[in-house]
């Protein structure tokens, strides 16, 4: 079996369009501010707070454009997080027989994993998402992590192949037991 991959959009967040208005008007009351107190030489740093305004827009807009990119090779899993499509930094490389759980998201089982991990990661379009999965791994000396994810059915196949628990509840999904 070859790479599969595949990439998940997250989905746009309001809050940065929000922070963007309010750049330009921190700057602008700060302009207005600095004239107000020591009138006409407010306007030699209004350009570079207008620059500044213009610098963190573009930063944060940059990062609310998300994706996140899921790879399988041989067993290994790679979730990779995109910002802006111009930015690659990985957040999990792991051997699908280290995932210790796995399960829907909105199990009962979801809930106890996430109250005993260390840190719960999403990699997913959104945090609510009802069709999302969760797997729970070691990560490096820091404990065990519980990552959410939205894997298609070609990315659940790699990795069931390499995990008896991963195939076994994915069997049982289908099946119609449970879960």
């Amino acid at each position: 079996m070859g790479t599969v991959e595949q990439f998940v959009k997250k989905k746009t967040n309001k809050m940065a369009i929000l922070l963007v208005i309010l750049y330009f008007i921190a700057a602008g009351l700060i302009t207005f501010g600095i004239y107000k107190l020591a009138g006409r030489i407010a306007f030699v740093p209004a350009p570079f707070l207008f620059i500044a305004a213009i610098l963190a827009s573009r930063y944060t807009l940059m990062m609310s454009r998300v994706e996140y990119e899921y790879s399988v090779n041989t067993g290994v899993l790679n979730i990779d997080v995109i910002y802006d499509q111009t930015r690659r930094k990985p957040v999990i490389n792991v051997n699908a027989s280290a995932i210790t759980a796995f399960g829907r998201l909105y199990d009962d089982e979801a809930k106890h994993f996430a109250k005993s991990v260390q840190k719960v990661v999403y990699c997913a379009s959104s945090d609510e998402n009802e069709q999302a999965y969760y797997f729970v791994c070691p990560n490096e000396n820091k404990g065990e992590f519980m990552y959410v994810f939205e894997p298609d059915e070609h990315v659940l196949h790699a990795i069931e192949v390499y995990n008896p628990l991963i195939n076994r509840y994915l069997l049982k999904l289908k099946s119609g037991r449970g879960y």
